[in-house]
C-alpha cells in the first residue's frame, strides 16, 4: 500500500509525545516535573461548564462557517478586547485554531517563513502538503522574536514570488510578546513585499502586563489573517473550539475556506458552539478570572526566571503565555564531555537522570546543537493555587513550594544539576 510520503515522514507532535512520556513514567512510579505539556492548569469557569450543559442535548448541524451569533460574538470580542476590527461574515469557527492554521495552509500557496523560537506544529503543517518555509534567525537577546531588518535582508534577497509569514504572540515557546513598535516595522517590511500573515494570537489575554497583546493587524490589516481559540485564555483546549478572522481585502478567499470545511469537519460541535457564545460574551466575572490566571503565571515564571538566571541557564524574559526558553549554553564544554552534544540528548538526560520533562529547541525550529528548550510551566493543580492566590495575592518562593510543589522540585533539580556539572 502506497502513503501520501509527506504525511509519512511526519513525526508525532513533539507536545503530545512528551506527555504520553511523562504519564509512563509517573504510572511506573517515577516523580517527574512536567515541563513539557503546555495546557493550561486552571479549571473551565462554570458559566462556561453551564452554558455546555444546558445545551447538550442540541444534536443539530450548524452553519459550516459557524454560529451566526458566536461569529457576530467573536467580532465584538476582537474590536472590544483586542482592538481587531473584523465584520462578523469574516469570522470563521472550527475545531481549534490548529486546524483552522493547517486548513490556511492548505489553501494559501507561497514560501513560508518560520522564526526561529516557532510553536512545534507549523513546520509539520507545511510539509504535509509538500509545501516549502525557510527559518529565519532570532536571537535571545531579541527574545527570540523576528526583527524586521532580518526580514528585510531575508525577503530582498528571495527567489519566491509570494510568502507567508507566521507569526505567534504571545509567543509559544518562548513566553515572547512583540511590542506595537515591534509589529509596525515588521508590518512596513510586509507591505513592502506584500507578503501574507498568519497571526497566531491563541494567547493573546494571556499578558502579564496588559489585558491583551498587540495585534500586527493593527498596522498591516490588509493582508493578515488573525486565529484565536478557548483553549489558552479560557482553559478549554479539550472543546476543541478555535476561530479565525479574515481581513475584507481576502474576502474573495470567504467561499474557498467554506468549501474545504464542508468536506472536513463539516462545522464544530453545536453544545460547545454555544458555550463558546458564553465565554465570548466576556463578562467582568470571566475577565477578573482570566486576569487572576494571569497573574499567577506570572508571578510563577517570575519565580523559575530569577531561579534558574542565579545558575547561569539562560532564560527568555517571560511576559505571557505559559512557557519560557531556558538555554544551557554556558555548560556546552562540560556536556560534550558527557557526549551530551544536542538538545534531544540533554532532553533525554534531565528525564532519566534528574526527573524533569523539557521539550528540546530543535522541535521549535532550533539547531540541534543548540541547547534550548521549552519550559512550559503549568504543572500545578490550577484550582488549588487560584484559592490559595485570592488569599494572598503574593507568589513567592514559599508560595510555590506550597503550592506548585512540582515546579519547585523541578527548578530544584534543574540548579543540582548546573551545579554537579559546573
Amino acid at each position: 500500500m502506497r502513503i501520501n510520503q509527506n504525511i509519512s515522514e511526519l513525526k508525532p507532535s513533539a507536545t503530545l509525545l512528551i506527555n504520553e512520556k511523562v504519564k509512563e513514567l509517573r504510572g511506573m512510579g517515577h516523580q517527574v516535573t512536567h515541563f513539557g505539556f503546555g495546557q493550561s492548569p486552571f479549571p473551565i469557569h462554570n458559566a462556561i461548564v453551564e452554558e455546555l450543559k444546558n445545551n447538550a442535548s442540541n444534536n443539530h448541524y450548524l452553519p459550516v462557517n459557524g454560529l451566526e451569533q458566536l461569529r457576530q460574538q467573536v467580532s465584538n470580542f476582537l474590536s472590544e478586547h483586542q482592538g481587531i476590527q473584523s465584520a462578523s461574515d469574516l469570522i470563521f469557527i472550527g475545531p481549534g485554531s490548529k486546524e483552522l492554521l493547517y486548513q490556511s495552509v492548505l489553501i494559501v500557496e507561497g514560501h513560508f517563513i518560520i522564526p526561529k523560537g516557532s510553536w512545534v506544529s507549523y513546520i509539520p503543517q507545511i510539509k504535509s502538503k509538500g509545501g516549502t518555509y525557510s527559518v529565519l534567525e532570532t536571537t535571545l537577546e531579541d527574545n527570540f522574536k523576528l526583527t524586521a531588518n532580518c526580514l528585510e535582508v531575508y525577503l530582498s534577497e528571495s527567489s519566491h514570488k509570494e510568502h507567508i509569514l507566521v507569526l505567534n504572540s504571545p509567543n509559544n515557546p518562548t513566553g515572547a510578546i512583540y511590542s506595537d513598535a515591534e509589529y509596525e516595522s515588521l508590518a512596513a517590511v510586509c507591505r513592502k513585499y506584500k507578503v501574507i500573515v498568519f497571526s497566531d494570537e491563541i494567547y493573546s489575554q494571556i499578558n502579564f502586563s496588559n489585558t491583551h497583546s498587540p495585534s500586527i493587524s493593527k498596522y498591516y490589516s490588509e493582508r493578515t489573517i488573525v486565529f484565536g481559540g478557548l483553549s489558552k485564555v479560557f482553559s478549554a483546549g479539550g472543546y476543541r473550539l478555535g476561530f479565525m478572522s479574515l481581513p475584507k481585502e481576502l474576502k474573495k478567499l470567504s467561499v474557498v475556506y467554506s468549501s474545504l470545511f464542508s468536506e472536513t469537519f463539516s462545522c464544530v460541535s453545536s453544545p460547545v458552539q454555544y458555550a463558546a457564545l458564553k465565554a465570548y460574551e466576556y463578562s467582568k466575572e470571566l475577565q477578573d478570572y482570566v486576569a487572576t490566571s494571569a497573574a499567577i503565571l506570572n508571578g510563577i515564571s517570575s519565580y523559575i526566571y530569577n531561579e534558574l538566571s542565579k545558575c547561569a541557564i539562560q532564560c527568555t524574559t517571560p511576559q505571557g503565555s505559559f512557557y519560557m526558553m531556558v538555554g544551557f549554553e554556558k555548560f556546552k564544554e562540560h556536556l560534550t564531555s558527557l557526549k551530551i552534544d544536542s538538545s534531544t540528548k540533554l532532553s533525554h538526560h534531565l528525564l532519566k537522570n534528574y526527573g524533569v520533562a523539557l521539550l528540546p529547541g530543535s522541535d521549535f525550529g532550533f539547531e540541534s546543537n543548540e541547547l534550548f528548550f521549552r519550559m512550559a510551566f503549568v504543572d500545578f493543580d490550577g484550582e488549588k493555587v487560584m484559592e490559595a492566590y485570592k488569599k494572598e495575592i503574593k507568589i513567592d518562593k514559599l508560595f510555590i513550594k506550597e503550592n506548585c510543589l512540582s515546579i519547585y522540585k523541578g527548578v530544584q533539580q534543574l540548579i543540582k544539576f548546573t551545579r554537579e556539572i559546573g
